[in-house]
């Protein structure tokens, strides 16, 4: 039995035809909704939404091999399967139904457990089709995610990055980025534990998530460091922007199983100065001011 969320759209000029296949698929819990030309069909489609068309191939004006075409050639309806209702089943209009992208047909006179079959069929194709993408999407978002903090990780990052320098080359705007590094994280784990190391690294994630806007993306780089993108901003702005999230994090109150944990981080900034500059280039330079901050007595933020 359908579950009754199925919809279907039925398009013919003919109402004999379109009145036996809406009783077939009513009966079986279908949403019917209902077009008289390719035209009309057309300007619904987009907001009626349906799982399944059943289309007529001979309509005047335009017939159901220019609707069917003229669907695949929209990204927004291209995936809804097509069903070809037709009297005409001579060997070259079945392949031209295919080639223009129908899914399948049913012949007239109209066989009741044919159409259901046929209409069943495709649904399930359909929505096995699109359980197969949201579980590709979501095994896409998962691999951009790093697991302990929930922050984006270093091959999400990278295609932000990539993204962001490509919006400068072409506006120019301001875009800097800070690398951070958690002060002597390895003592913190020898000294309290991993289990308090990676509760560090959380607490770290939600701060540095709390200081930035939307538009900004932050990412745990690798191991104890994070990268944090600031597009549209100056190094000054940056600056500040960093010096708020390491002024945060000295004076958070880490404890974890009753332990107080001092922790604080050291960051280097740096800017794309013109647009000759590559993102590599900007991280290590970064990187570079990172490794000065620590050389310098860690817990400060040092600019380019």
């Amino acid at each position: 039995m359908n579950d009754g969320k199925s919809k279907i759209l039925i398009v013919d000029d003919i109402s004999a035809n379109v009145d036996v296949l809406r009783a077939i698929l009513e009966r079986k819990g279908y949403q019917i909704c209902m077009a008289p030309s390719g035209e009309i069909a057309l300007k619904i489609l987009p907001e009626i939404e349906p799982d399944l068309v059943l289309l007529g191939v001979t309509m005047p004006e335009m017939d159901g091999f220019e609707v069917c075409q003229k669907m695949k050639e929209n990204p927004d309806l291209a995936d809804i399967p097509v069903i070809f209702v037709t009297g005409k089943v001579a060997t070259e209009d079945i392949v031209r139904g295919f080639n223009v992208g129908g899914s399948d047909y049913v012949s007239k006179p109209f066989q009741y457990e044919e159409i259901l079959a046929r209409v069943s069929s495709q649904i399930k194709i359909r929505e096995l089709i699109q359980e197969k993408e949201a579980l590709i999407k979501e095994l896409d978002s998962l691999s951009r995610i790093d697991p302990l903090t929930k922050l984006s990780n270093r091959r999400d990052v990278k295609e932000i990055l990539s993204y962001e320098q490509s919006r400068f080359e072409r506006y120019g705007k301001g875009l800097t980025i800070g690398l951070g590094d958690i002060d002597f994280f390895k003592k913190i784990n020898d000294q309290y534990g991993h289990d308090a190391g990676d509760y560090v690294l959380k607490e770290v994630a939600v701060i540095l998530k709390k200081n930035i806007r939307k538009v900004d993306s932050v990412a745990r780089w690798g191991g104890e460091e994070f990268l944090i993108v600031l597009p549209d901003t100056t190094l000054n702005g940056a600056a500040k922007v960093i010096e708020k999230i390491r002024s945060s994090i000295e004076s958070f109150n880490f404890e974890f199983n009753q332990e107080k944990i001092k922790v604080t981080m050291s960051f280097g900034v740096a800017c794309h100065a013109n647009e000759c500059n590559q993102m590599e280039s900007i991280i290590k330079l970064a990187d570079d001011l990172l490794y000065k901050a620590k050389e310098q007595g860690r817990n400060r933020v040092i600019t380019m």
